[in-house]
């Protein structure tokens, strides 16, 4: 009988990298703080970028990190890049801010989307977000103080934000417990509260089943924003010899995209927004690989 292989995996080691060094002796108090610390190197970029500012317990800045470069209109943010370098850090809390190159400083859709699937994050993380500040030219607001505090409410009641269904509250079985096999959740049944056992593969597989959400999402705000753009639009057909519109379709197309995506940051340690480009060029090029071949078969 033949002994089988043993498949090689890398032992990795994750540390932050230092780009540029920037100075602060005052606590993060306000937003105006923020913005003094970091408008300048927003004020840089002709586009949307996207900057997260990690925070100590005491409100002092730790470090700052632009998560995603996006085009001059909007930007890709995924909460996973925002965590990372957040975790990295040790960060007590954070505070999000991006540039609006067009000067007009009203928060669009998808910054109240992006706040608000972040924010839910970081209660889940318990690094909570304190504020999202949106800077321009002649100005900044801050989106706490803009009509949107209830997006950075840290109660525990809204955690379903991160999907349509209820997120139940999970309790880790403590010193006492006899039974280590399984985390409990707590679920209302029929007007009463009840614990069941949830195995450590169930959490696992509701972890996994949610980053597919969130991935697929992410692909799709993608795609979306470049079939929203008439010149990115056309250069992908010349370039790849299908249309967006043709991924954007099929949902299987995307699921497949998303995997793909996920696949490479994992295991080659692309940021999400590389892995999901290249993910995309691949899948493209298969999809006109099927349409010639077709055109041939008539």
């Amino acid at each position: 009988m033949e002994a089988r292989s043993k498949k090689e995996f890398d032992m990795v080691g994750v540390r932050l990298v230092p780009e540029r060094k920037l100075y602060s002796e005052k606590e993060i108090a306000c937003s105006s703080d923020a913005v003094a610390l970091l408008s300048k190197e927003l004020g840089e970029y002709d586009r949307e970028v996207f900057c997260v500012l990690h925070l100590s317990p005491k409100g002092l800045p730790l470090s700052a990190s632009i998560t995603s470069i996006g085009e001059l209109t909007s930007t890709l943010v995924h909460p996973r890049e925002v965590f990372k370098s957040a975790v990295l850090s040790s960060a007590a809390c954070i505070m999000l801010l991006h540039n609006h190159p067009s000067g007009n400083l009203t928060p669009s859709e998808e910054d109240i989307k992006t706040t608000e699937r972040i924010a839910v994050c970081g209660r889940v993380l318990a690094i909570p977000v304190v504020d999202h500040i949106i800077c321009a030219e002649h100005g900044y607001i801050s989106m706490r103080s803009y009509g949107y505090e209830h997006l950075f409410d840290d109660s525990e009641n809204d955690l379903n934000k991160i999907n349509e269904s209820e997120l139940p509250v999970i309790r880790l079985p403590d010193d006492k417990d006899e039974d280590y096999s399984s985390l409990k959740i707590s679920r209302e049944v029929n007007g009463k509260e009840m614990e069941i056992p949830l195995t450590r593969d169930e959490l696992s597989e509701a972890f996994f089943e949610q980053q597919r959400i969130w991935d697929e999402s992410y692909v799709r705000n993608y795609l979306n924003d470049l079939s929203k753009d008439k010149e990115k639009r056309l250069e992908f057909k010349s370039q790849n010899g299908i249309g967006i519109n043709s991924i954007l379709k099929s949902d299987k197309t995307i699921s497949k995209i998303s995997a793909e995506m996920r696949r490479k940051a994992d295991k080659y340690g692309m940021s999400d927004y590389e892995a999901l480009e290249e993910a995309v060029q691949e899948e493209a090029a298969e999809l006109d690989c099927r349409r010639k071949e077709k055109s041939r078969e008539r």
